[in-house]
């Protein structure tokens, strides 16, 4: 991960040189820290977003219940405080992810609330070979099921707020042009989508971890079945499968997270501070946090 710490210019008006400076460390590194530019309000985080992500992006099919603070800058400090979120490419298991993500602190935590950031690349290349293969090969097939009003017992989101519309027609028509498949049930919408587990990043085109299915994969013993499709209409849901369908090993998802473990690198936020971040080269997390902590976050 880069650090810049160059106070003075506006992260808005940044010349030719700078910009291309910032997009080479980006690249080779998969995460640019910038500090002491003091970004402290929502209007200076928009107006730094969009002059250094350009358009920004609509967190759509994404499934963390995201709240947009004004227009698509959303609040990112999550819902639960007590845990840790766990490593992952934003909106990896959807048909569109970002490419570039942009967080900026204006409060910091009294105690933990660190970003926590992972290179895709050194994933990978600790990884024993015979994973990295399997996902390579085989890829991921995630599904999900989501049920019709929000506040489900399973604390999934509903498909009109993962989508930001109650169109039935509009939502179905995207799924079944953007995903592997898609229906209607009695009791929500069932969906899968199949993706690559590994990716190339950067100008060498190195190879890079993308993928979370050690987050969306179910425990056999607490849900049986989970690569019958005619069972997961009956569930409400998230689950993980390799792209043919076949469970993935449980000693794998260890491995897996044995070498996130073994890559973490935590942002410890000072107010003001921003994060970009290649969402295809770098994963990234949050600790958990005590007291008060806003962080925003803009995607493109």
């Amino acid at each position: 991960m880069g650090t810049v710490e160059n106070p003075v210019k506006t992260l808005t008006d940044l010349d030719e040189v700078q910009c291309n400076a910032v997009k080479i460390l980006l690249e080779e590194t998969g995460a640019v820290h910038f500090r002491g530019f003091n970004v402290l309000t929502i209007d200076e985080f928009e107006e730094v977003a969009e002059a250094l992500l350009g358009d920004l992006a609509a967190y759509k099919g994404g499934d963390a219940p995201r709240k947009a603070e004004r227009g698509l800058v959303y609040n990112a400090s999550g819902p639960d405080r007590t845990r840790a979120v766990r490593a992952h490419n934003e909106l990896s298991y959807a048909p569109w992810h970002p490419g570039t993500l942009l967080f900026g602190c204006s409060i910091v935590a009294a105690e933990g609330g660190a970003t926590t950031v992972f290179d895709g690349s050194r994933v990978y290349s600790i990884l024993p070979p015979a994973v990295c293969d399997d996902f390579t090969e085989r890829g991921i097939t995630y599904i999900q099921h989501l049920p019709h009003a929000a506040g489900d017992p399973s604390g999934i989101k509903s498909w009109p707020e993962t989508f930001e519309t109650e169109d039935r027609d509009q939502v179905i028509e995207h799924c079944q042009e953007q995903y592997t498949s898609a229906k209607w049930t009695p009791i929500g919408l069932l969906t899968t989508n199949r993706t690559p587990g590994t990716i190339e990043v950067g100008a060498d085109q190195r190879p890079a971890w993308f993928n979370q299915a050690h987050i969306w994969r179910k425990d056999p013993a607490t849900v049986p079945d989970v690569t019958d499709m005619d069972r997961w209409e009956s569930w409400i849901g998230y689950g993980a499968t390799f792209g043919d369908g076949t469970e993935i090993p449980e000693e794998h998802m260890r491995q897996v997270a044995e070498a996130l473990a073994a890559c973490e690198v935590p942002v410890q936020w000072e107010a003001g501070d921003l994060l970009l971040v290649d969402n295809r080269a770098a994963m990234h997390g949050r600790t958990p946090y005590s007291g008060e902590r806003q962080v925003f976050v803009a995607f493109a």
